[in-house]
């Protein structure tokens, strides 16, 4: 077998219908040139993917980095051709068959580094694969555009929308989970409504109106959103978020007490309460118990408060049917507790009725968008900073987005399943 049918088999060219007309071995740099050509001599154009038989402006030779063989590196060599398009009208560069246009990476290649990066840092990456630390993050932007499912293909009925700070001085991501997949589907910089209609443009009408739940926080920009995009949907106000309020309003009462008590000899029994009463009742031990019966008896308001928070948690307990009335009943005693902080969550309950009691009723929350942002908390560290958050946008679609890059080793296995 001649050396160049070994490199087109070693190489996975075959495949891709590319001859191997020469190899040369440079000792000095330690890499491999394989010159190719492609079996269609037919110029296809990047843009419009259409082949066309005309003339040339001009050409250059060009290398496309391939796998590593051992220490040495391997390159594809070939003379690319500048055409004009007859569809675009305009000066292209012809589309080769083992790389993407712009790229100076086989696929192959690309694959890996991409691999990697979904799990490992960008450093060693960069180390394993010999390649630029930015270099990777451009190699995983082009991995995203060809292995993602575009924005209009999906079928979205219930998402859920959230806002993440990737960077100090109020840098936010606004991530788009897909509840039914548990997979980020989108992400853009920004936390304004501004930003969630942009999704919501590039998802487009038929996607819009499949659309039948959307989880969120209480955010007036994302609601306003999607009351002008979605009018069909309902809102789902996360469960988490309204018992979060509860525990500040709480912890305002707690504040206000101490504040009143300043100086008074039973102050100790509000002293070291704080994380005491955030807790729920089944999770207090006996000694929290003994607490909370002094603090029943000593400071009835802050008693009241601890309540109030406990009785609201229950509203997600309570059969559907009978949510509505739970929650009035449980406003109109928050408005006569005399608790300033109290009646101010009971406006605001009373404001966001409808999602409060959409939530019981469809048993949606925000849960599985927290941990994906946690998840994505942990890619922006791993990389040691990002200055650009279309950088983290790739890695947070390559890592959470449900894409599964094939290997070399998996692909010709596909191609040849009995190959030792």
């Amino acid at each position: 077998m001649s050396i160049t049918s070994v490199f087109r088999r070693l190489l996975g060219l075959q495949d891709l219908g590319v001859r191997v007309v020469g190899v040369n071995l440079d000792q000095d740099a330690l890499a491999v040139f394989v010159d190719v050509m492609p079996r269609r001599r037919r110029l296809q154009c990047p843009r419009c993917h259409r082949r066309w038989s005309v003339g040339t402006y001009d050409s250059r030779v060009r290398l496309w980095r391939h796998l590593d063989l051992g220490a040495w590196e391997v390159y594809l060599r070939y003379r690319v051709r500048r055409f004009g398009c007859p569809h675009c009208d305009t000066v292209v560069t012809e589309q080769v068959p083992w790389a993407d246009p712009g790229s100076a990476f086989v696929r192959d290649f690309e694959d890996l580094v991409s691999f990697h990066a979904q799990h490992s840092n960008r450093t060693i990456t960069s180390r394993v694969m010999r390649v630029a630390w930015q270099t990777v993050g451009k190699i995983v932007l082009r991995t995203v555009d060809r292995y993602g499912l575009p924005l209009a293909r999906r079928r979205l009925y219930r998402i859920g929308v959230d806002e993440i700070s990737y960077r100090k001085h109020h840098k936010y991501l606004t991530v788009v989970a897909d509840h039914d997949r548990g997979q980020v589907v989108w992400a853009g910089e920004g936390k304004s409504g501004a930003t969630f209609a942009r999704f919501l443009d590039e998802l487009g009408a038929e996607g819009c109106a499949s659309i039948q739940l959307v989880s969120m926080d209480m955010s007036e920009a994302y609601i306003s959103a999607v009351k002008r995009h979605l009018p069909n949907a309902v809102i789902v106000f996360d469960r988490f978020h309204v018992t979060k309020l509860a525990n500040h309003a709480v912890d305002l009462v707690r504040r206000a007490q101490v504040r009143a008590w300043a100086g008074h000899p039973e102050a100790r029994a509000v002293k070291g309460t704080r994380w005491l009463l955030l807790k729920s009742r089944p999770d207090l031990d006996l000694d929290e118990v003994l607490v909370l019966a002094d603090l029943r008896r000593i400071n009835r308001p802050l008693f009241r408060a601890y309540l109030l928070k406990e009785s609201l948690r229950q509203l997600y307990e309570q059969p559907p049917a009978d949510a509505k009335a739970y929650l009035k009943a449980w406003c109109q005693w928050a408005s006569r507790s005399r608790l300033p902080a109290f009646v101010h969550l009971a406006r605001t309950m009373r404001r966001h009725q409808d999602g409060i009691l959409a939530a019981v009723e469809h048993g949606l929350s925000n849960g599985r968008l927290e941990g994906l942002n946690s998840k994505i908390r942990l890619l922006s560290h791993r990389a040691f900073g990002f200055h650009s958050a279309d950088a983290l946008i790739a890695l947070v679609c390559l890592c959470c987005s449900g894409i599964s890059i094939p290997l070399p080793h998996e692909r010709l296995a596909e191609v040849r399943p009995y190959a030792i």
